[in-house]
């Protein structure tokens, strides 16, 4: 019997929408019955379903997997302390600390969420393959991942407001709207390069940012004080990273010294016959980032592991 008949196959619970239609869905029955119990077919109908059918009854679980909705009794249910936190916070402090919550009460979300810890929204493809590596049943893998990523980026919407704490300014055009587009390259961004990013046209950072990571496909990036992945093919490359020549091994009494934009060389060593590794950091570094770190290469780990199976299988 072959190995791939003997793995079990995982059937993940994961909500049937995200937070955001969640947060929705549980207004429209607030708004009738606050904190009062409600029959469940009512509750239903009230976000749309004419019956208690089996959609209804995935919609009403998927409120109840992000801790909005509660049993109140046979038949009935009830909206909770937390959905009425959210939708009449009286701070939005208070609101993006029950997101928050609310975001990571499905177990499926809070461990990819720990897989992924310190990319605010992760690429898709990552995510898909996590799953498929894990033996989810491959008909859920999209709809689950596409879940976990739209409640991402809805809690990441919130939290970039509230961190800015006022109107945020008007977004700088992009030079291709006045100037002339074919000019604008996208894509090639390195470690260590000051970018731009350009979506739908309109330039996205006040300035330009360092580019502080790119994933081992070339797909996306991330920038310095940012979690988020940006694709790499809405970058525009400002201005480039000074090379520095390697030297290894790191000599034993060499001073490790700032680096002209604040970062740190922490390390540098051999990990192959012609593959050296250098790393930079800004700020802290410790057992925490250092645990964020090994996720992330491990992460990068397993996409490059199903690239080789898959071209051994070709």
């Amino acid at each position: 019997m072959s190995n791939d008949k003997s793995k079990k196959v995982r059937s993940p619970s994961y909500p049937s929408m995200s937070l955001e239609s969640a947060v929705e869905a549980v207004g429209e029955i607030e708004g009738q019955y606050r904190s009062s119990p409600v029959d469940r077919t009512v509750a239903a109908r009230l976000i749309g379903y004419t019956t208690l059918s089996g959609p209804a009854a995935k919609a009403l679980a998927a409120l109840a997997s992000f801790g909005l909705l509660e049993r109140a009794g046979k038949g009935e249910a009830r909206v909770t302390e937390r959905a009425r936190a959210i939708l009449h916070a009286r701070s939005e402090d208070e609101r993006i600390q029950n997101l928050r919550a609310a975001a990571l009460e499905p177990p499926l979300f809070r461990e990819l969420r720990e897989r992924f810890e310190g990319i605010a929204v992760p690429p898709e493809d990552g995510v898909v393959t996590f799953l498929n590596r894990e033996g989810f049943n491959p008909s859920a893998v999209r709809p689950a991942a596409k879940a976990f990523l739209d409640t991402m980026s809805y809690l990441e919407q919130f939290q970039a407001s509230e961190s800015h704490g006022h109107e945020k300014p008007e977004a700088p055009k992009s030079p291709a709207v006045d100037g002339n587009p074919a000019a604008i390259k996208f894509g090639g961004a390195r470690v260590g390069d000051l970018v731009q990013w350009e979506s739908q046209g309109v330039l996205q950072f006040p300035q330009p940012q360092r580019v502080r990571l790119v994933s081992d496909d070339g797909e996306w990036i991330a920038v310095d004080g940012s979690a988020t992945g940006i694709p790499m093919n809405e970058v525009i490359v400002e201005e480039r990273a000074k090379a520095v020549a390697p030297q290894f091994p790191l000599a034993a009494d060499e001073d490790i010294q700032p680096q002209a934009s604040g970062e740190v060389e922490w390390m540098r060593n051999r990990v192959g016959k012609e593959t050296n590794v250098r790393l930079l950091v800004k700020g802290d570094m410790g057992p925490k980032e250092i645990k964020r770190l090994i996720r992330l290469l491990e992460a990068q780990r397993a996409v490059l592991m199903d690239e080789d199976d898959a071209e051994e299988g070709d």
